[in-house]
């Protein structure tokens, strides 16, 4: 809720509280919301490797309680903020910019917040889920992921409803204090469970992995693999690692498989292979284990299903960009004196995403349960699906709307009389969809990567997002230029009025029917990783 609270309407809040001008806090919004989406991958990076999820997710609590504390002082204290502007000066440019002083403490700020999700976002999901036994309580964890998307859309739509009204009618300052407030009382909750949870101590770089088990199956090309055809037989010809000193039976073993049987020539033991006494290889970089080589099959299977979901937030943050420049001409009353802020109509969004999971687990699971015989009543791939085919609903809605609004906007002087709700059904699609896909991505990325490589698979759901941010941008322009007319603009233009909006939404239907095809045949030849066996076939076609 605190970084939606702030994230949500920072453009706002740098033009009117900052009185920076549109570019440079578009600008500086954008600069912040692409870091904000990468630096989960860094902090994958610093969990997995070194410090582990608890410490990680430790600090970025702390980081990112001290960035919102730092925010709420620049919308309070006199000092730290440039002097109030009316809205005719703001609109002739004569407002006083801020400081560098007030710039370096915003900066400071949004700096600090970064970091908090750089450590919050990768590891709070994966940490909750090491606290279960995934083999002996995957109905548990299963629901674990449902609940955890449900109270985080929840929190966004009060983000995008209360807090929201607070900042816009009342105060910014109180509206960054009460989200701030919460995350300290979360936190003190968090630290008391401290004695009781179970943590998953760090394993190494697993980019060191990829890279070690790539050099040495290409060293070895030329190796013919024992048994091609019998993955049992051979795995027992091949590397593997020493059992722990301690005595510890090692957990989450994979088997070898046949898919991508290239990289098993990195575990061929040769007569050039030299073995330390504790039964590990003398040089990593000529010879691999099983256990090397099964993850990091995991990661490269993995990728073709992650640019399908990457794809997806592609139309997400397209219908996102332009429903929000719809609602910004429309009639944004709510009876006949209440106006509702412009973003809040997100919140429609977020609260479909929290109603529909619970339905979802507790109605329509049973059922599709005891029709398919599969747990859960779908497949993590068969609710990716599911979220990907009903992605090209809200376009289809979305240009039937833009079609009406514009025609009214253009017969009254380009800002049209009708209600802003009338864009609550394609929001509504789109949160079903998203009940489906992300959720159904969160769980893809932390049940299929390695057990340790959780975090990294956490990180891999909010890189898609951070990259989606960014090809939206290209895909625009893209429509643009292959649309723009003699002496005009093209389909997406600054004034939707004059542009052809719901042209664009149709192309973004197609794009996301492709992205449907695209992830199906991904799907079919996709193996699960706890369905590997030791005699896994070289390609397997069901799914």
């Amino acid at each position: 809720m605190a970084f939606s609270a702030f994230s949500q309407p920072i453009t706002n809040y740098l033009i009117k509280h900052y009185n920076m001008k549109a570019n440079a806090a578009t600008d500086l919004a954008n600069i912040f919301s692409g870091t904000s989406s990468f630096s989960p991958v860094v902090g994958a990076f610093v969990a997995d490797a070194f410090c582990g999820r608890f410490r990680t997710l430790l600090f970025g609590s702390i980081a990112g309680f001290l960035g919102m504390v730092a925010i709420t002082l620049t919308a309070t204290i006199r000092q730290l903020k440039p002097p109030s502007c009316g809205i005719l000066a703001r609109q002739a440019g004569t407002c006083a910019g801020p400081s560098g002083l007030q710039r370096a403490v915003l900066y400071v700020a949004m700096g600090l917040l970064v970091v908090g999700m750089g450590g919050t976002s990768p590891t709070s999901l994966p940490f909750g889920g090491d606290q279960f036994d995934e083999r002996r309580h995957k109905e548990g964890l299963r629901r674990y992921y449902g609940g955890y998307y449900v109270f985080t859309m929840m929190a966004t739509f009060l983000a995008l409803t209360v807090i929201a009204y607070v900042q816009d009618k009342v105060s910014w300052g109180l509206g960054f204090a009460i989200p701030t407030a919460l995350m300290l009382a979360t936190f003190v909750v968090f630290l008391v469970g401290t004695p009781w949870y179970v943590y998953v101590p760090p394993e190494g770089s697993i980019f060191a992995s990829v890279a070690r088990v790539a050099v040495a199956s290409c060293r070895k090309w030329r190796l013919r693999l024992p048994h091609p055809n019998d993955a049992g037989r051979q795995e027992a010809l091949l590397y593997r690692d020493p059992p722990p000193a301690d005595g510890r039976v090692a957990a989450f073993k994979l088997p070898l498989t046949l898919q991508l049987s290239f990289l098993n020539k990195a575990a061929i033991v040769t007569e050039a292979d030299e073995k330390r006494p504790d039964g590990f290889p003398a040089r990593p970089w000529n010879l691999c284990s099983v256990q090397q080589v099964e993850e990091v099959k995991c990661i490269v299977k993995i990728v073709p299903i992650w640019i399908s979901g990457l794809l997806w937030f592609i139309g997400m943050v397209e219908i996102s960009n332009y429903t929000f420049l719809q609602v910004l001409t429309m009639d944004l009353h709510m009876g006949k004196s209440f106006s509702i802020p412009p973003v809040s109509i997100f919140a429609i969004f977020y609260l479909s995403v929290a109603l529909f999971l619970p339905i979802y687990d507790l109605l329509i699971a049973p059922v599709a349960q005891r029709l398919t015989k599969t747990e859960g009543g779908l497949t993590l791939l068969q609710r990716q699906g599911a979220g990907l085919a009903i992605s090209v609903l809200p376009f289809v809605i979305a240009a039937m709307v833009e079609r009406r609004r514009r025609d009214s906007a253009l017969g009254h002087g380009g800002t049209s009389p009708l209600s802003v709700f009338l864009v609550a059904p394609q929001l509504v699609v789109m949160g079903l969809s998203a009940a489906f896909s992300m959720v159904g991505q969160m769980e893809f990325y932390n049940t299929q990567f390695p057990h340790q490589m959780r975090t990294l698979g956490n990180a891999a759901f909010y890189c898609a997002q951070g990259a989606g941010n960014y090809l939206a941008t290209l895909v625009v322009n893209v429509v643009n230029t292959r649309t723009r007319r003699r002496g005009g603009g093209g389909w997406v233009s600054d004034d939707i009025n004059a542009g052809r909006l719901d042209y664009f939404y149709y192309s973004m239907a197609v794009f996301g029917a492709v992205n449907f095809v695209y992830f199906l045949v991904c799907s079919y030849f996709y193996r699960y990783k706890d369905q590997q066996t030791d005699h896994s076939p070289a390609i397997v076609l069901d799914y």
